[in-house]
């Protein structure tokens, strides 16, 4: 074979393995080809027309890995949730210091003091027996036996027209009460409950009209319950219609039907309400009382 010949053979053997190498009709060939491609564009740095190195790459994945996480939303951020913590304790610390001053005020801890005091005596203890709570819806008000059979005198504006209405007593016995008499006038309400042999205070006959005639409260003001003071009469207020007796005593919500109870022991109002008039150019709070002459008015026969 002559050397010409052997060129020409090489020749067209080396053309034959590079057409077999780039045959479009080879789907494996494109696919490489293709997957190839695809790398290159992905990489690709568009801005500069070029092919990212390897370290340009290792760097920027280094960067995104580094990225910080973005901030928080501020109603997230822990400075915020201190904010909001102290503002309610703030509120809650506002709403205590409102009744503050009813529950802890001087006037109000020296009646404590004196109640004490007072209850020492054998015969105040036997007259707190006959001293009730009387709850109705979220009223709180004070009533007193006047009949062993449970007969209980208490304000109108404390039992109104409850459907239920508990009475509580010093020892802890609760009973539900109906009401068996209202008298809107002079804010006056009996109650009867299903009781016997109960303790019970005295009516007196009159109220009567003289002043400084000493007296004793008994009653459940504000938080409290069987708060006992003491003080004196005023006398009748003539020009209140009807006629009112007032008295000079410590009162405070919660005392509405409280027993207005003489040196004898005996019953002579019942306190509804508190008004302030003028002693010696002073103006002074006093308690109001119904007459215990309205009381006899509505027993029952």
């Amino acid at each position: 074979m002559s050397n010409s010949e052997e060129k020409e053979r090489i020749g067209r053997s080396e053309s034959s393995e590079s057409s077999e190498l780039s045959d479009p009709s080879d789907p494996s060939k494109l696919s490489i080809e293709k997957q190839n491609a695809d790398d290159i564009e992905h990489y690709q740095d568009e801005e500069n027309g070029r092919e990212f190195t390897e370290e340009e790459l290792e760097a920027l994945f280094q960067a995104a890995d580094e990225e910080e996480e973005p901030p928080a939303p501020f109603f997230q951020t822990p400075g915020f949730r201190k904010l909001l913590a102290f503002v309610i304790a703030v509120a809650l610390f506002v709403n205590v210091a409102a009744f503050f001053p009813q529950v802890f005020s001087l006037a109000a801890i020296r009646f404590l003091v004196t109640s004490a005091q007072l209850s020492q005596s054998e015969t105040i203890k036997a007259y707190k027996e006959s001293v009730v709570v009387v709850r109705a819806d979220d009223r709180k008000g004070t009533g007193f036996v006047i009949s062993e059979d449970g007969l209980i005198v208490t304000n109108q504006h404390v039992a109104g027209n409850s459907k239920e209405i508990i009475v509580q007593f010093p020892n802890g016995m609760h009973y539900s009460a109906a009401v068996v008499a209202i008298d809107d006038e002079v804010d006056l309400a009996l109650l009867d409950i299903d009781a016997t042999d109960l303790p019970a205070l005295t009516l007196a006959a009159e109220s009567g009209d003289a002043q400084g005639v000493p007296i004793t409260v008994i009653g459940n003001p504000l938080f409290f319950n069987g708060i006992v003071n003491k003080g004196e009469t005023l006398g009748i207020l003539s020009d209140r219609s009807p006629p009112m007796l007032a008295v000079q005593a410590p009162i405070y919500k919660g005392n509405s039907g409280s027993p207005v109870i003489n040196g004898d022991g005996e019953v002579i109002g019942v306190i509804f309400a508190t008004s302030s008039i003028r002693i010696d150019d002073e103006k002074k709070s006093i308690g109001l009382a119904v007459p215990v002459e309205w009381v006899w008015k509505h027993l029952p026969e």
